[in-house]
């Protein structure tokens, strides 16, 4: 499916709503994970978010999430509401924010490094698989915040000084891989 009236430069371009998770626990486990659910408030968010996207349900072909509680609690309300059942990446989920202080010589900066590298790799395949399509993809901050750095071109310093709040959405739209524009980020509303 593709958007019912699109114009002249949306048409065969494949478009991606990115939304990152409601707000979570933050409760860590025993065995110390970050894997926590959503909190009271961010399922009252997903539901804002699911609402929103049930105006357009008709035009989503398909809904991404991360692996993590959290994304895909928020991507199950959401899917809920589009009639999608979430299919689940684990390149998508979370990684630590140590990649944008450019500390290089830090253990845990290269594991974080190749998460990063993988989320975009997962993002390349879904676009390839899905070109023309519009797609809903439920992912974390620093994800979203890195996919789009990456497209852009920039470094993971200028990426890290982007903030991404819970449920909010970018409109993004691509060319093939190739980011062709940006409708907006990080915003609170579902802009049409």
């Amino acid at each position: 499916m593709v958007l019912k009236n699109p114009d002249e430069y949306q048409k065969g371009k494949t478009i991606v709503y990115f939304v990152r998770h409601g707000e979570s626990t933050q409760v860590t486990n025993l065995a110390n994970s970050n894997d926590f659910g959503l909190s009271k408030l961010g399922k009252k968010q997903a539901s804002e978010v699911a609402s929103k996207l049930k105006r357009i349900k008709s035009e989503i072909d398909v809904l991404y999430s991360s692996t993590l509680k959290r994304a895909v609690e928020t991507a199950e309300i959401i899917g809920k509401q589009i009639k999608k059942k979430p299919i689940q990446i684990k390149e998508l989920s979370e990684f630590n924010r140590i990649l944008w202080s450019n500390r290089i010589y830090h253990p845990r900066f290269w594991r974080h490094y190749q998460k990063h590298k993988a989320s975009v790799v997962a993002l390349d395949k879904i676009l390839k698989n899905h070109k023309g399509k519009v797609i809903v993809i439920i992912a974390h901050g620093n994800i979203i915040k890195g996919i789009v750095g990456n497209k852009l071109k920039m470094s993971r310093n200028q990426i890290g000084k982007f903030d991404y709040h819970n449920c909010h959405i970018s409109l993004l739209r691509f060319d093939g891989t190739k980011l062709d524009y940006i409708h907006y980020f990080n915003s609170k509303e579902l802009v049409r």
